[in-house]
């Protein structure tokens, strides 16, 4: 089951901050930090999950993961059906 990054991922917060912190703790910034946050951490889940990298030939176009849809799968794996269509 994947990970979502939410608002109280530990590993989200403190890359965010660091992030704040390297470019001089400027104002009004605290939403690109996260977001750069939630992207490298990503990245680095998958490249230690063994799945392609954003930037490699292998990822093919990035479309953005439907969590509706991603959930309705895992239930239906969790519940042993395979009737819900993937994502391919």
């Amino acid at each position: 089951m994947e990970h979502n990054l939410g608002p109280n991922d530990p590993r989200v917060r403190e890359r965010a901050y660091q992030l704040w912190e390297q470019e001089g703790r400027p104002d009004h910034r605290h939403l690109d930090h996260w977001a750069q946050a939630v992207r490298e951490i990503e990245e680095e889940d998958r490249r230690n999950s063994g799945g392609p990298h954003v930037n490699s030939p292998e990822a093919g176009l990035a479309v953005p993961d439907d969590v509706a849809a991603r959930n309705q799968r895992e239930a239906a794996a969790h519940l042993g059906q395979s009737s819900v269509p993937s994502d391919s």
